[in-house]
């Protein structure tokens, strides 16, 4: 009779397939990600320039890094220089996906590429580029390419060709794993598993208990009895896809109360489920996660975000789903897929001659010296980083107080102030570039970055018309992260930004017209999404 599992364990084990679906499904991340970033070409790169600075769409002292070690680390330089620090993290990243020469060098290397990548150029930054970095480091002390990598079928190679006999296997329990055993810093896992339990939560209480007290926290939008945050959320204009699925949730508010609460739900419990579920039932709260970003990318304009958190919610997959499909694949494929390994018992044990003691564990020789000061090195290097991480983490709630006031976290880019989709947005801005082209006034700017298609704007039915679909207007969503970025501080950013513009294209002239409004709350006109606010104004700029 089969034992009963139990639906709570903190005893799960990590498969390392998992770890190796995170590793290609990030590899391939970050070539998309590197690719979306440039996709306009010269256009794209003069986002992450300082010289010459008139053509830079960024003022090179436009940084909030200020430290020395921090400009050279996100220096931006010119178009040749920046093209080669892409060129260098796109073939780091693409040895990371497939698992080749991916040692702790290479991905240390990768890691302060990508972070690099995204602090050169902070306006079109969001959160899934900060929630991917801290991820990556802690991937550089976990084995990611022990299997479905380059590095393991080398390994695999080189073995059988000097020996006949089986390789030999790490000390484990017969109930472990093989797929588990492999893994020798438990601090690291830990570490991974906590950093996306830490940045859910954070999210949460930033919502609700950090910006309304714990006695207040009802007057959130998030919670009852309002629970019209997603009702905000796709009124505004920021990343809001024009679709008949937002026009129904936006419409109908039982709906959009709905998914508010269980977006809520999802957010403060699944997490902490994936972390203390047994392996057996671990998988439904992370296919909950992965449900809810799936849905917001439906209905939000923010790929980034919803890439990077379903790509990281595979470090949940139990080891049984990963037998399962092995099996099913090497039934139907057996030249390209092996069928999975199966725990050791003390009777194969002794088939195969391996001396095991009394509890049934394998009785192998022992480590190397230098081996076991390098995995001694690198688990009290995870430990440091773990506690550096729940340290950080309580000092921003307020709960102690923080010795390096975070300088530390800051100064790696490893801060836990996690403000996702705090306060859902009660006005919404818009900015619509045009210029002058071949003597055509009032030509859409965006739309010629996208296609080279000249298409001629009526200014005056923009100042009196609302646009509802302004993410499909921007190029791409980075360029609108960094318009609502500029849009809401100092306008000093965004002449800028329209000087450098008009003297990087072939545009005479250059107008920035932002257009304001207010979302109405869902108490007064269901049916409407703004009023006007006259506070419309113009940024111009000639060449």
């Amino acid at each position: 009779m089969r034992k009963k599992t139990p639906l709570l364990s903190i005893k799960q084990q990590q498969d390392i397939r998992s770890l190796a679906a995170f590793r290609i499904l990030a590899g391939l991340y970050i070539v998309y990600d590197i690719f979306s970033r440039l996709q306009y070409g010269r256009l794209s790169l003069l986002w992450y320039t300082s010289i010459p600075a008139d053509q830079s769409f960024l003022h090179p002292d436009d940084t909030p890094h200020r430290s020395p070690i921090h400009r050279i680390w996100f220096y931006r330089g010119s178009e040749s220089f920046q093209l080669f620090v892409f060129a260098v993290t796109l073939v780091l990243s693409c040895m990371f996906a497939v698992g080749y020469k991916c040692n702790v060098g290479t991905k240390t290397l990768l890691w302060l590429n990508v972070v690099a990548m995204s602090c050169r150029c902070m306006p079109p930054h969001d959160g899934s580029d900060t929630y991917l970095r801290h991820l990556l480091l802690w991937s550089i002390q976990l084995p990611v390419s022990k299997v479905w990598s380059l590095d393991s079928y080398f390994a695999t190679k080189n073995h059988r060709s000097h020996t006949s006999e089986t390789k030999p296997i790490s000390r484990c329990n017969r109930n472990i794993s093989p797929y588990s055993y492999e893994i020798e810093n438990w601090a690291a896992v830990w570490g991974i598993r906590l950093q996306i339990v830490i940045m859910y939560f954070g999210t949460v209480l930033h919502r609700t208990v950090d910006a309304y007290g714990i006695w207040n926290i009802h007057k959130s939008a998030w919670l009852p009895p309002q629970l019209t945050a997603v009702h905000y959320a796709l009124s505004g204009s920021f990343s809001t896809r024009d679709c008949w699925l937002g026009d129904l949730v936006r419409s109908t508010l039982p709906l959009s109360r709905f998914m508010t609460m269980t977006a809520m739900l999802i957010e403060t419990f699944a997490p902490i489920a994936c972390l203390v579920m047994s392996d057996e039932y671990v998988h439904i709260p992370a296919f909950l996660l992965g449900h809810l970003h799936f849905g917001l990318l439906v209905l939000m304009n923010l790929p980034n975000w919803q890439f990077v958190g379903m790509l990281s919610n595979v470090i949940w997959i139990p080891g049984w789903v990963w037998d399962c499909m092995q099996r099913s694949l090497s039934m139907k494929c057996g030249r390209l897929c092996s069928p999975p390994l199966v725990p050791l018992t003390s009777e194969s044990m002794r088939k195969k001659d391996l001396d095991i003691d009394r509890d049934g564990n394998i009785n192998t020789p022992k480590v190397e010296d230098g081996n076991r000061r390098k995995i001694r090195r690198r688990s009290l290097l995870s430990y440091v980083f773990l506690f550096y991480m729940l340290y950080d983490f309580s000092g921003n709630r307020g709960w102690i107080k923080k010795v390096d006031n975070g300088d530390v976290g800051e100064f790696l880019r490893f801060s836990q102030f996690w403000v996702m989709f705090s306060g859902p947005p009660k006005s919404a801005g818009h900015i619509l570039a045009t210029g002058t082209l071949n003597e055509v006034e009032n030509v859409n700017i965006w739309q010629w970055m996208k296609d080279g298609r000249i298409e001629v704007v009526d200014l005056e039915s923009f100042e009196n018309k609302i646009w509802t679909n302004m993410t499909h207007v921007y190029p791409s969503p980075r360029t609108e992260r960094a318009m609502s970025d500029m849009s809401t501080k100092d306008t000093r950013k965004l002449i800028h930004f329209a000087q450098s513009l008009c003297r990087a294209t072939p545009f005479t002239h250059v107008q920035m017209n932002l257009q304001n409004m207010q979302i109405l709350s869902p108490e007064i006109d269901i049916s409407k999404r703004y009023a006007k606010v006259r506070n419309d104004r113009s940024i111009t700029a000639d060449c």
